[in-house]
């Protein structure tokens, strides 16, 4: 069987990539790296890419309209040649080439659907295209049921693939030494860490707001870049809180798995809404599977990587009290984070390992 994978975007460091990469990784291993033809319409760009290298076929090299067309033109060559049985696509925005291609050549597409670029507004053609898929593969329950609730897809066409974590790599360390010398963290604090883009509501705000009811020697880690950095600075200075907030700026991906272990909770709250919200974020299983317990909202597809009370707690996006009280019981309770902690690689380990992963993505290509 041949697949042609075609991604909006695999270098940079996201999500969406990251989930990206794990099914090229999962393909190629099932049916062989001489049967997966990876496309990405844009191109990489060294100070925001992944540092490990991935065997893309094409990369379109023009940008805007014409690069588009370049690029649905490049893939209808290829059709020709290379006469795959399946299209994956990894987003809604490129879901239009893989209708024209099952319109002209009768090859289905499978379309990946994640969340905010789904109920944040879709233009016609889009909506056209994801009615004809003829799978839509979703990372998380919650898009799925948005999907069949708002769009009325039948269940039948609705895959389930959660984001997978690789739990040899993201896995329980010592404290790196380099690390908190190099972005001078205090080793006895208590530490909250959240990790993403600076891009829109994932908690920032609130957590550094919440600092001002917590003992001092509870500090934030806040690790990514973003349009909102400016102002988080802004309200950090504002607060006085200075010496209490490390922004780290986007770090490499060996750096992430030693983030990840020296912090003590994992917090991202994300807010549902037009521009707001998530699938289920990567970054609080990843921080699981490192023995971390997580603190996550409960408007959107987060609250799947928790089971209240046993692996973290989910919260609501805007409850302050709730989420002081939380971190406090954390703090103030070593050994039950110590034990919340394990509950989260083992929760991480049985429904977001690789494993689990290559074995559904295996199942829903196999049943085309």
């Amino acid at each position: 069987m041949k697949i042609i994978l075609i991604a909006s975007d695999i270098f940079f460091k996201g999500g969406i990539q990251r989930y990206t990469r794990y099914q090229y990784r999962a393909l190629t291993e099932i049916f062989g790296k001489e049967n997966v033809f990876l496309y990405s319409f844009k191109r990489k760009e060294k100070e925001s890419a992944f540092e490990d290298d991935i065997n893309v076929y094409y990369v379109e090299n023009y940008e805007g309209i014409g690069g588009k067309i370049n690029f649905t033109l490049k893939i209808l060559k290829d059709i020709v040649r290379l006469k795959p049985s399946i299209l994956l696509i990894n987003h809604v925005n490129l879901a239009p080439i893989g209708m024209i291609i099952k319109k002209t050549f009768k090859i289905p597409y499978y379309l990946n659907v994640y969340g905010l670029e789904i109920w944040s507004g879709l233009s016609k053609l889009k909506i056209i295209s994801i009615y004809n898929a003829n799978k839509i593969i979703g990372d998380c329950k919650f898009i799925l049921n948005y999907i069949n609730e708002n769009l009325k897809i039948e269940k039948n066409r609705l895959f389930l693939l959660y984001d997978p974590v690789d739990t040899e790599r993201f896995a329980p360390k010592s404290k790196n030494r380099y690390l908190l010398d190099k972005y001078n963290i205090p080793d006895d604090k208590f530490k909250i860490l959240t990790v993403g883009r600076l891009d829109r509501f994932k908690g920032h705000s609130l957590i550094i707001e919440s600092l001002q009811y917590l003992p001092e020697d509870i500090i934030y880690l806040i690790v990514g870049s973003g349009k909102i950095e400016t102002d988080l600075k802004q309200k950090v200075k504002k607060m006085g809180l200075e010496n209490r907030v490390i922004f780290t700026d986007r770090v490499s991906e060996s750096e992430l798995v030693e983030f990840y272990n020296l912090c003590d909770v994992f917090v991202l709250i994300s807010k549902f809404g037009k521009g707001e919200g998530e699938g289920l974020p990567l970054t609080p299983i990843e921080a699981a599977s490192c023995c971390k317990p997580i603190i996550v909202g409960n408007e959107d597809g987060s609250k799947e990587a928790v089971i209240d009370g046993y692996n973290g707690f989910i919260i609501e996006p805007d409850n302050i009290e709730n989420l002081v009280e939380k971190i406090l019981y954390l703090y103030k309770n070593s050994e039950i984070s110590k034990k919340i902690g394990l509950n989260g690689r083992n929760y991480v380990t049985k429904n977001f390992g690789y494993k689990m992963f290559r074995q559904r993505i295996e199942k829903i290509i196999n049943q085309c």
